[in-house]
């Protein structure tokens, strides 16, 4: 497994608990905590959707 996929996978473990943080904050009515979260697991998910893009969709590979 390539060095970019396993940070790749961890990413996507990262925007998940982005995701756990988010809904713990708006259990507990934290707003602010709870925007914050949320603008980073949105921007997160970007960076994962242009970094998928990136390695399996073209011809060349990511660098490692």
């Amino acid at each position: 497994m390539k060095l970019s996929k396993i940070i790749f996978v961890i990413s996507i473990m990262a925007s998940f608990l982005m995701l756990v943080a988010s809904v713990i904050a708006l259990v507990i009515h934290d707003t602010l905590y709870f925007w914050f979260m949320f603008v980073l697991l949105v921007v997160s998910i970007l960076q994962n959707i242009s970094f998928y893009k990136h390695i399996y969709i073209s011809k060349e590979p990511a660098k490692n």
